[in-house]
């Protein structure tokens, strides 16, 4: 009767497959790491996507008025502002991103 033998073969394929599914796995951990912290940055920003990648024109400055409280009318404040930013001739977009740090805590709250 012929003695077994070995056949190292298919450990080896599966050993190599295993290893394969390690790598990838490792991958896709390294990957969702990436993307949680991309997230995490963007749900702090208040806007889209779209208006975030909107770059800043190198010229642009932020409008010099005073803080929005809350204690005065709201409109009056967003039609100086827009006002101001019209001037720079500037986006929509560039103007959602400038309107943020013209209001103070309370406004913002």
């Amino acid at each position: 009767m012929p003695t077994p033998t070995l056949v190292e073969t298919p450990v080896l394929s599966r050993e190599q497959r295993l290893e394969e599914l390690m790598d990838r796995k490792i991958a896709e951990a390294l990957s969702n790491k990436s993307s949680r912290q991309q997230s995490m940055v963007l749900e702090e920003d208040p806007f889209s996507i779209e208006i975030m990648a909107v770059p800043l024109p190198r010229d642009f400055k932020q409008p010099k008025m005073e803080k929005y409280d809350g204690s005065s009318d709201p409109v009056d404040h967003l039609r100086s502002f827009v006002d101001l930013m019209r001037l720079q001739d500037t986006s929509d977009a560039i103007m959602c991103r400038a309107f943020l740090p013209t209001l103070r805590r309370e406004a913002r709250d």
